[in-house]
């Protein structure tokens, strides 16, 4: 497609845009830049997402950002005795009291400016303890990034991992605390917050015969969908009730898998023994550390419980469905789910597939 076109088509998703002909070269050159097809579908499914998350701004502003931030700090840090009260009273005071940490978190108004407000509290926090100059090195910058609450950003409300790990894979050399900064700040520019959003949204190979599923992934994660199904599939099997959040294993905040065994691991180990699988505990959680990729289907553990559905109840198992999760954040005003969200994105879709 044309940028011509794209830009007609963003107006017919938001008619008061500003500078949609902006819009429409900034997405056919991240769909470019990323290799992937410029053709209406695409293109739609971007304007879709764009408009669900942002309305087309590009760092949007979230009414009472700054009031919810601070409330939901000082609930957090409420739950810390003794210790959670001085951590208050020193934000309140510092870096001075005229122009405290604290009184930026009540004035922010997009993720910017809490960003921002992290990244100076790093930065004066290193100075104080002798730290800034391994701080800047990036030595700490897994500790710094656990920490930010701001984990997604820009116009489609990207990942920051999602956007760390790109930058990091496109790298020769390891980031310092600068060029973390500078992915971050990317996501708040137009061109940026699309140049990662896309591939996130895009750049992967789903098996999906629904767009709608590939949003839910681009709410959830990579595979929601898919892995959401597969616990349905292990549900029926083992006779047992499970959430259907697609996610089997759990994760810490940087990724990595941690050793716990969740229900659905628990269900799996079942349901093996129960139909005679001959998968072994270590087999089922081997093949479950490949539930972010689409290998996942070429595994024993995949196959091998599908197939027990299908003999079970003479159905095939679907591949896909909405994963069951509700969505809780300061900057959801209103009840939203994954299916909600995914449902939305849908609906823009389609008006965008359909428009002349």
């Amino acid at each position: 497609m044309g940028v011509g076109e794209t830009a007609r088509l963003i107006r017919h998703a938001e008619k008061n845009v500003g500078d949609a002909e902006g819009w429409a070269i900034d997405i056919i050159s991240a769909l470019a830049v990323h290799q992937l097809d410029q053709g209406r579908e695409n293109v739609c499914a971007v304007i879709a997402v764009v408009d669900q998350e942002s309305g087309f701004v590009a760092d949007p502003a979230v009414p009472g950002l700054g009031k919810l931030s601070e409330q939901a700090l000082r609930v957090k840090l409420g739950k810390v005795p003794v210790a959670g009260g001085v951590a208050l009273r020193w934000l309140e005071r510092n870096p001075s009291p005229q122009a405290s940490f604290m009184a930026r978190i009540r004035a922010a108004r997009t993720e910017r400016d809490l960003d921002l407000v992290y990244r100076a509290l790093i930065d004066h926090a290193g100075q104080k303890s002798g730290l800034s100059e391994v701080v800047q090195l990036g030595l700490l910058n897994r500790i710094i990034e656990d920490k930010n609450e701001i984990d997604t950003a820009g116009s489609m409300q990207v990942s920051v991992k999602f956007a760390l790990d790109l930058a990091r894979r496109r790298r020769w050399l390891p980031m310092m605390l600068g060029d973390v900064y500078a992915v971050r700040d990317q996501l708040y520019t137009r061109q940026g917050g699309l140049y990662y959003g896309v591939p996130q949204l895009l750049a992967y190979e789903t098996g999906y015969a629904r767009k709608i599923y590939r949003f839910a992934d681009y709410n959830a994660g990579r595979y929601a969908s898919r892995n959401a199904a597969f616990q349905q599939v292990l549900a029926t099997l083992a006779g047992t009730d499970l959430a259907l959040d697609g996610d089997l294993l759990r994760y810490g905040k940087a990724g990595e898998a941690l050793s716990t065994v969740t229900s659905s691991e628990k269900a799996a180990r079942a349901a093996s023994k129960k139909f005679a699988l001959g998968l072994t505990d270590a087999e089922i959680r081997d093949d479950m550390s490949h539930e972010k990729s689409a290998d996942f289907v070429s595994t024993r553990t995949f196959t091998a419980f599908r197939d027990a559905y299908a003999r079970k109840t003479g159905k095939q198992p679907v591949f896909a469905i909405l994963p069951v999760i509700r969505l809780s954040s300061p900057k959801i005003r209103h009840s939203m789910t994954t299916r909600l969200f995914a449902e939305s994105v849908e609906k823009r879709y389609q008006s965008c597939m359909a428009a002349k």
